[in-house]
């Protein structure tokens, strides 16, 4: 999954597109509506963002799977709050989580995470930060591949047929996994000391399309937003 989402998010059609704008598009809606408990404009952030979805025919498989883990998520945690707030509220946290799953989704999927950090490490405050980040992302992958392999091994054998042989085979996939992890570290540093790493990440140059009409256009839609959220129509 996680190699599936960062190589849709190159080949997006809205790729070549500013960062910057793309994170106030999607993560200031987000912001904004935790501060509200009325559907109204959570559902109008919800229909913005499947338009968006399908103006940049983002996978719909992958944008369906994102956002509907959030949501059952949070109506599985939000059972608790049931006897206290009642369904109403437990219903604009879903909204709302739905609504976060559609936003985050959608900068995941057209937004190359080496953008982000291209940005970021101009700041010299924050290009260890950005290092980190670019060493973790293999990582991540590194522990993604050992999962799909331990896991396809066991069940290839049976074994998770049965409650008993998940708890038993889960518990020792999680130490392999861990164990692998540790021993692909190695194999990860000494390719990048191999390749002359000197202690910090070189980022290659790279131009976005930066567009005060869309930049604008965003700001008019959050302003938009709040509001709605501040006069409660």
């Amino acid at each position: 999954m996680l190699r599936l989402i960062m190589a849709l998010s190159r080949t997006s059609r809205i790729a070549f597109i500013h960062p910057v704008e793309k994170v106030f598009l999607s993560i200031l809606p987000i912001i904004i509506i935790g501060f509200t408990n009325r559907s109204i404009p959570i559902i109008i952030n919800i229909i913005i963002f499947i338009l968006l979805h399908m103006l940049c025919k983002n996978n719909k498989n992958v944008v369906i799977k994102f956002a509907f883990e959030i949501a059952v998520f949070a109506a599985i945690s939000s059972i608790t709050f049931v006897l206290d707030y009642g369904l109403s509220y437990c219903g604009v946290v879903i909204l709302k989580s739905l609504s976060a799953g559609l936003c985050l989704s959608f900068f995941a999927l057209t937004t190359p995470i080496d953008d982000v950090l291209n940005i970021m490490a101009k700041n010299k405050w924050l290009k260890d930060i950005c290092d980190i980040a670019k060493t973790m992302e293999r990582f991540l992958v590194v522990i993604n591949d050992e999962y799909s392999i331990l896991y396809n091994s066991i069940k290839s054998r049976g074994g998770f047929d049965n409650f008993k042989l998940k708890i038993t085979n889960t518990g020792k996939m999680a130490g392999l996994l861990f164990v692998n992890t540790m021993h692909r570290w190695r194999n990860i540093k000494d390719g990048i000391d191999s390749r002359g790493y000197r202690g910090y990440m070189p980022y290659l140059v790279k131009d976005f399309n930066f567009s005060y009409l869309r930049m604008g256009s965003i700001c008019i839609y959050i302003f938009s937003l709040a509001m709605i959220i501040y006069i409660k129509v």
